[in-house]
């Protein structure tokens, strides 16, 4: 039997997916490692190969596909842990980081914290200030030096920075995307002096226009470096010592699969790589259901996060925001706020009950862990209001306890005057807030109608909430996959492995017959440096496919979209089709209303895209079974609802559910690694591919859960 595997790593566990040759899925789940991430992936193969009866050594040896998304560049960038980073970078530009741009104070902050300008400050630069050498150098913008570049100098900053306990050196040079001679030569010297030393250079980096984040990018990059560089191959080697033989290969946050040796080159590209299989897996559902527009909303334990698919593309974003740090980098766009089944309840100092964006994490976890958690998360309120069933918890091998988590919750009711029964509800009410407002902001803020959208729910414990939440935004259908407790993990499974180049040359329009020869020369370096990357990893030319696109936007603005551009030779009319294809996609994302057709346009970013294809893995449909599903009920308990309070509710069994069967509300759905909450006036129906539709059967106003009650008070 041949397999293939998926393991996505998060906040509070690590979930794993393995497909056989017939297209049959099994899910696993194992609270994540932290300091020992391996740990976590090797428990959650062994908690697979048990239900597949063999052991994990025989479950790897027939695996041919093993596709992994980490959390270790994301994990040390947000908590600080990474490594101690030197820079080397031009003489007179050492306080580049410091300066930032006008917006660092408040990139990655929510509109809540924006507010409050007057406690704003820059993120915290990752270098020491002490750890900044500037050496003598200088290239113009057409790559012109001006300055040589002395070698003896270029060794005393690597021997300082070194005796300084530099354990990685991360080097840019103004203008070394137009000519990258003088990083090729700090980074030979690197080689030769300090071979232990991780390096960045940012011509490999991000080599691209724009100073400030050029840096950000390439110092980020040597600070996560290590740390996932160190994970990565220890991971491989414990794989290979159990048996795998197939090749590891890692997500990437621009949306296709890499090898370890690329990731552990240029960590940075694995940033949000786990929430990226959630979005690609959610295009591929958005496919099968003939859904070009999906809200991608992903509740784990320590975040919400939400992505959009529009006409069944993926949004890239070109200038991410990681942990407040302005990065230059292809990033599938995904927004995330703290608010996760972690996510910590507490009491501000105006006495208001806020959640999040504080998480308890797998370690110690929430309090109903009874792993040494006391402080009340959200997973807790859910427990306490019937959502979760103490004793079904992950399939039943992990039992809740209700009355640590009442115990929890009592000592911030305490604080608020209010019962723990209470408190939950509150916990509740601002969490389904919070995840709507986010939502909100992706789709109409943006000039997107959610009711254009179907909108996919997974995570641990995106079913739980999804009928309040989508509710909320008025989304046309709410879909809860089979297998949404590990989707994000079973998404990387519909990856294709992909490589991209960027480079950065400026022009604009009129595009003269010079300005796209340039372009088409620009353009075919990337590309043959592509093909040189996937024939170093045995890959023939006639396998890959290649996708160029160029970055435009209108004369004096700054948002640049990626437009395509043909193959081959650019003609005369290349320009106008360009501007054309620009504009149009211009109009679809921001209304016909907002073209300045006759401002012309300007280009600086050129990209070049190399895949090679992953072979689809069959999904497995049935017909329809009828609409009685008294074949799966389980029993009934108390579970609080807006309208009514607690009410006796049946439960039934997620497993046991055929295609065609049809819940009405009030019900819970238990499955593995999930507890689905349909709430009076929705019906669940169980469609071909075992997926869980949620629909209205009443006015939301009348029946319909509400997220608003009591919201003043509680909020």
């Amino acid at each position: 039997m041949a397999y293939s595997i998926a393991v996505d790593i998060g906040g509070t566990f690590t979930d794993c997916v393995v497909v056989d040759g017939a297209g049959q899925r099994t899910v696993a789940k194992a609270l994540t490692r932290y300091g020992a991430l391996e740990e976590g992936v090797l428990e959650s193969l062994d908690v697979i190969a048990s239900q597949l009866n063999c052991s994990r050594q025989e479950l790897l040896s027939e695996t041919t596909t093993f596709i992994h998304g980490t959390t270790q560049a994301t994990n040390a960038l947000v908590t600080h842990t990474g490594a101690t980073v030197g820079l080397i970078t031009t003489h007179g530009h050492e306080d580049v980081l410091r300066i930032g741009r006008v917006y660092s104070k408040i990139a990655g902050l929510t509109e809540r914290d924006i507010v409050h300008s007057s406690r704003l400050a820059k993120p915290a630069p990752l270098v020491r200030q002490d750890l900044v050498i500037g050496v003598n150098e200088r290239v113009d913008c057409d790559g012109d030096v001006i300055c040589p570049l002395s070698a003896d100098e270029v060794i005393a900053a690597i021997d300082t920075l070194v005796a300084a306990g530099a354990e990685a050196i991360a080097v840019s040079f103004l203008w070394s995307f137009a000519n990258d001679a003088h990083e090729r030569t700090v980074q030979r010297l690197l080689a030769e002096r300090a071979p232990h030393v991780f390096a960045a250079i940012s011509c490999d980096v991000a080599p691209v226009l724009g100073e400030y984040e050029r840096t950000a990018t390439t110092v980020v990059n040597a600070y996560v470096g290590p740390r996932v560089n160190v994970y990565l191959r220890t991971l491989e080697e414990k794989l290979c010592a159990n048996a795998l033989q197939a090749p590891l290969l890692v997500m990437q946050a621009s949306g296709g699969l890499t090898s370890v040796d690329d990731a552990s080159s240029r960590p940075v590209v694995t940033l949000d790589s786990g929430p990226t299989g959630g979005i690609l897996g959610s295009q591929a559902l958005g496919r099968l259901y003939g859904e070009p527009n999906v809200i991608c909303t992903d509740v784990g334990g320590t975040s919400f996060d939400v992505g959009l698919v529009l006409d069944d593309e993926l949004p890239i974003d070109n200038e991410p925001v990681v942990a407040r740090y302005s990065l230059r980098l292809p990033k599938v766009l995904v927004e995330s706020i703290g608010s996760g089944g972690g996510s910590i309840a507490w009491v501000d100092q105006g006495g208001l009950l806020r959640v999040g964006p504080q998480s308890a994490r797998s370690n110690p976890g929430p309090a109903c862990y009874g792993l040494g958690g006391e402080q009340p998360t959200v997973t807790d309120a859910d427990l306490v209001l019937g959502y979760l069933d103490p004793d079904a918890f992950l399939g039943g091998r992990m039992a809740l306890d209700r009355d640590l988590a009442l115990e929890a919750l009592a000592r911030v009711g305490k604080r608020l005057g209010l019962e723990p029964e209470e408190v939950a509800i509150g916990v509740f009410r601002i969490i389904n807030s919070q995840m709507a407002d986010l939502i909100r902001k992706l789709t109409i803020e943006q000039g997107h109608d959610p009711r254009d959208c179907v909108l996919a729910a997974y995570g641990g414990a995106g079913p739980t909430h999804a009928a309040f939440y989508g509710h909320d935004i008025g989304a046309k259908a709410i879909i809860v996959p089979a297998r949404s407790t590990a989707f994000s993990a079973e998404g990387m499974l519909a990856c294709d492995i992909a490589h991209t180049v960027d480079a950065s040359k400026s022009m604009r329009s009129p595009l003269t017959a010079g300005d796209l020869e340039a372009m088409h020369s620009t353009l075919t370096r990337l590309e043959n440096r592509i093909r040189e990357q996937f024939r170093a990893e045995g890959t023939p030319d006639d396998d890959v496919d290649i996708a160029r696109s160029v970055g435009v936007r209108f004369r004096r603005q700054v948002q640049t979209l990626m437009t395509p551009v043909d193959s081959g030779p650019l003609g005369a009319e290349a320009g106008d089709v360009i501007a054309a294809r620009f504009s149009e996609r211009y109009g679809k994302l921001y209304g016909g209303g907002a073209l300045l057709s006759g401002g012309g346009i300007e280009i600086d970013l050129h990209r070049v895209v190399g895949t090679r294809r992953v072979g689809r893995l069959p999904v497995i449909s049935a017909e329809p079974e009828g609409p009685d599903a008294r074949a799966a009920l389980k029993r009934e308990r108390p579970v609080f609802f807006e309208h009514g309070g607690y009410r006796t509710t049946p439960v039934y069994r997620g497993e046991l559910l055929r295609p065609g069967n049809e819940i009405n509300g009030p019900a819970v759905i238990e499955r593995m690694g999930d507890s689905v909450v349909v709430p009076p006036g929705y019906v669940a129906v169980v469609d071909h591919y075992l997926s869980l539709r949620l629909l209205r059967t009443a006015p939301a106003t009348t029946a319909g859960p509400s997220l608003t009650s009591a919201q003043g008070e509680l909020s």
